[in-house]
């Protein structure tokens, strides 16, 4: 972030959304580092001859230099920095980064830099875009959806005794069960049970070195939903989209 005259600032920022404000402005939902979520007032441009529109399409990663104030900043100049071109070739990757946007937007307080926010959506989004599986992906950020909202997965042993010979996930109990404490969910392939104790546990700097097959996080999926939907209580508009398309 670099400081130019007074209360102008450059920031790296991701355009998380946009909507039309008069004729030819947009505001911009942007997450930047520095200060968080902010909104952010372009006018002009939705004119052809506006020098930043290329710069501020969604699902982008741009560098804006913005007139930083309460409430609402205003939009001086915008330079592009990654198009993410891969995400928008490619309808599950569209539909996942969609997701992770959509969060940060309803669910990211204003104004609150966090540098872990930065990273999860930083890393998530760049990881779409140089191939990771769109669908690990979703199942990392869900991790962090979880643990956003005060939420942890069980994964050491047994959440009841701490057994070591775990063999299910159990939603009521938040964690690993063991055969003495299995209840009705479903027994799993040792195999899901190591991939899915990895994924809760990777750091987001690290998650490109994971190495699931396809079948194990199909076999994950609705898992990490129930445990979002049970004790989050979060619905995203996109996630319906998503599920189409697994």
């Amino acid at each position: 972030m670099m400081k130019t005259t007074i209360n102008e600032v450059e920031v790296e920022a991701i355009i998380l959304k946009k909507s039309d404000y008069k004729e030819n402005d947009q505001i911009l939902y942007i997450y930047t580092k520095e200060y968080g979520k902010l909104s952010v007032l372009a006018k002009g441009i939705k004119k052809l001859t506006s020098k930043n529109a290329r710069a501020c399409q969604t699902l982008m990663i741009s560098q804006l230099t913005i007139h930083l104030k309460k409430g609402m900043c205003l939009l001086m100049r915008a330079t592009p920095i990654n198009y993410l071109r891969h995400i928008q070739e490619d309808i599950e990757r569209d539909m996942i980064a969609q997701y992770i946007c959509e969060y940060f937007y309803r669910y990211i307080e204003d104004n609150v830099p966090d540098l872990l926010e930065y990273q999860y959506i930083s890393k998530c989004l760049t990881y779409l875009d140089e191939g990771m599986n769109p669908l690990l992906t979703y199942l990392l950020f869900n991790v962090f959806i979880l643990e956003h909202n005060g939420v942890s997965i069980y994964v050491d042993g047994c959440v009841m005794c701490q057994s070591s010979k775990v063999v299910a996930i159990s939603l009521k109990h938040g964690g690993f069960v063991c055969h003495e404490h299995l209840e009705s969910d479903k027994v799993l392939d040792k195999d899901v049970l190591k991939n899915f104790r990895h994924l809760c546990k990777v750091p987001i700097d690290k998650a490109f070195q994971l190495d699931i097959c396809d079948e194990a996080i199909h076999t994950m999926i609705p898992i990490m939903d129930s445990f979002v939907e049970e004790y989050t209580g979060i619905h995203l508009k996109t996630s319906k989209f998503i599920k189409k398309i697994l």
